[in-house]
């Protein structure tokens, strides 16, 4: 397999933050790494004879050490556009493409016409979303580059889950019908810390004073104008306490920088630094009194999770990605008003136990990303991606209804609405405790069906088995179906109370192009219930796949789901002694560990259930059905 780069705007601009930041995080892991299974090629635009120029690794390595200075000797022209394969070859955009000098509308359906696939990296949508926010010039490029994506992307990769969310529902507002699997990676935050001394007699009496730091372009989108005038006010109570601003100049802040230039306290207890090196900047995250980060909208929030980091006080909007980045080790504040601000800083200020037992608490539970951990997320796609096309290229016709139960009349509902609406049925398979064998073998229906003793399936896991909790339960009896002999390489997993509405046909779990879809109905991260040993389930399902860096969306959408045998005994193996001791949910361990190695082979779908929850208010719905195909049915609430 062959991958090719483009980084003609990393090699243009020569910059160290934002997008270009990651992706010389990631070439630098690219150029060290000694997979065997593909090849990485590096390219750059050659500005003045107007060709891609295929770069030597030894040269990327000397550019990503020397990136302000370093000069490419671009002497091997490369014509993308006249390249053929026959073999897996991707195009991986994960640069700023829509200043490429070459379109993607255009460079895209000819790499697709001659075999490439395209892979591309979505950081945010700001410029769709809040143009306003955005340069006029990179508003009006940026919609054609994000077109080209949803006609002709294979797999897009995402900083966050918002991120996605935002990309689908453009998508959806469009009238776009086609999937684009998907796959979201977090991003890096090990940003290291300094220990080289500071000679600046300026900087230093900086770093010296009790300062709170926001770091990030002056623009408006980044809102350090609410900071400023929230310290306005916190410098009368506090003569103590300063503000730090570290960024370029950006666009749209006239009004700002001349506030800045010439505030009364500027030099006092204002200070703006524009052009600050690493190692500086690891000096100010690290003797930060608190750090505040109030944008109002980011793909990521990368100085939230840096900060975090370095174990500061972090105040940061609670919008878009802010959360996923921070959980709850930052304080948020929710309508980006000033009184908000000046109200945690004032806590913090007046309280010092509170002040550093919050440290403390940041120390024991914010967890660090690292590049390695970021890279090796997107390796893992490629380590797992002839077996992702395998996968979309073989399929049943016919598949097994595979039930766990104990209730014979919902079992009997069931079974008869799948006899009615689904076509594509081989056989049920129903594993039952054994004192229900007798009534389940007189079940009725129209195809053939098999009764299964648990114990028979349980092994040395039935004893005790009746005093675990119902998550346990579940999660032990749904790995053990891994024993049944005759289960096929595919089917359809399912409770007894999930039924079908409508005509189901085997598209709904197996698209044209041979992508297993799977249905999610939540978002890990906002899962804040503790009340049932489900709930329970759920948070302990976010710590641990969150330290995998897989996703973190919720799959128990109480409907039928297909099943892939192999992916779902890897993720046995991997997750089954940890089920063992800990209750978990089964459904989420497997979409989430499947769509994360194998998203080629994946579309993550909205659930389409009918009384999930069975009651309205047990929680807030984060996705809105438009579709109803399901139900978990409770009898009760027919009656």
């Amino acid at each position: 397999m062959t991958i090719y780069i483009d980084i003609s705007i990393l090699e243009k601009n020569r910059a160290n933050t934002g997008i270009q930041r990651v992706l010389k995080e990631f070439v630098q892991r690219v150029v060290f790494n000694d997979n065997d299974s593909y090849t990485f090629k590096i390219l750059a635009y050659n500005w003045d004879s107007k060709n891609m120029e295929l770069l030597g690794i030894q040269e990327v390595k000397s550019f990503l050490k020397e990136t302000a200075s370093f000069q490419f000797e671009k002497n091997n022209p490369i014509d993308l556009k006249t390249i053929k394969v026959n073999e897996t070859t991707i195009f991986l955009d994960m640069d700023s493409p829509w200043y490429a000098p070459i379109s993607r509308d255009q460079l895209y359906p000819t790499l697709k016409e001659n075999g490439f696939l395209i892979f591309n990296f979505i950081y945010d949508l700001v410029p769709i979303i809040l143009p306003e926010y955005a340069h006029p010039n990179t508003v009006k490029i940026f919609k054609p580059f994000l077109d080209a994506v949803y006609r002709y992307s294979d797999t897009v990769l995402f900083d966050s889950l918002s991120a996605n969310n935002d990309f689908i529902d453009y998508k959806n507002s469009l009238n776009i019908t086609r999937d684009i699997p998907s796959r979201v990676v977090g991003l890096g935050s090990d940003f290291f810390k300094s220990t080289l001394k500071i000679n600046d007699n300026y900087i230093n009496n900086i770093l010296e004073k009790k300062y709170i730091l926001f770091v990030g372009t002056i623009e408006p989108r980044k809102n350090q104008e609410n900071v400023l005038d929230a310290f306005e006010i916190l410098s009368e109570k506090y003569p103590d306490l300063n503000l730090v601003f570290i960024g370029k100049n950006g666009w749209k802040v006239e009004n700002l920088i001349h506030k800045i230039k010439n505030h009364p306290l500027k030099e006092k207890q204002l200070f703006w630094l524009n052009n600050i090196d690493d190692d500086t900047l690891s000096y100010f995250y690290q003797n930060a009194f608190i750090v505040t980060y109030l944008s109002k909208y980011e793909g990521y929030g990368l100085p939230i999770a840096e900060s975090l980091g370095y174990g500061n006080i972090t105040i940061a909007s609670k919008n878009s990605s802010m959360y996923e980045v921070a959980h709850d080790t930052a304080d948020y504040i929710s309508y980006n008003t000033q009184n908000e601000l000046i109200d945690i800083i004032s806590l913090y200020c007046d309280n010092i136990n509170l002040y550093n037992l919050k440290k403390e608490y940041i120390k024991d539970n914010f967890k660090i990303t690292t590049w390695d951990t970021f890279s090796n997320s997107i390796f893992t796609i490629f380590d797992n991606f002839e077996q992702s096309i395998y996968l979309t290229q073989n399929h049943l016709k016919k598949l097994q209804f595979v039930f766990i139960s104990i209730e014979i009349d919902s079992i009997k509902g069931t079974v008869e609405a799948c006899d009615k609406y689904v076509d594509f049925i081989k056989e049920y398979i129903v594993i039952t405790a054994p004192k229900f064998i007798s009534k389940f073998e007189n079940i009725t229906t129209k195809n053939k069906i098999t009764i299964i003793d648990e114990t028979t399936i349980l092994k040395e896991y039935k004893d005790g088995f009746s005093k675990r909790d119902h998550v346990s339960k579940n999660w032990i009896l749904r790995t053990s179906l891994l024993n049944i002999e005759n289960l096929d390489d595919e089917f359809i997993m399912l409770d007894d109370d999930n039924r079908p509405l409508k005509k189901i046909t085997i598209d709904k779990y197996i698209t044209k192009e041979g992508r297993y879809n799977g249905y999610y109905f939540h978002n890990l991260l906002e899962w804040n219930h503790k009340g049932t040993e489900y709930d329970i389930g759920q948070q302990n399902m976010k710590k641990i796949i969150a330290n995998e860096n897989y996703e973190l969306l919720s799959y128990s959408s109480h409907a039928p789901q297909i099943i892939n045998k192999k992916i779902f005994k890897e993720a046995t193996d991997k997750f089954f002694k940890i089920g063992l001791t800990t209750p978990i949910d089964e459904w989420s361990i497997y979409f989430n560990y499947a769509v994360s190695r194998y998203p080629y082979a994946f579309n993550k779908k909205v659930f389409e259930t009918l009384n999930w929850p069975a009651n309205p208010y047990q929680w807030d719905y984060p996705y809105s059905q438009t579709e109803i195909s399901f139900e978990n049915y409770y009898k009760e609430i027919y009656d």
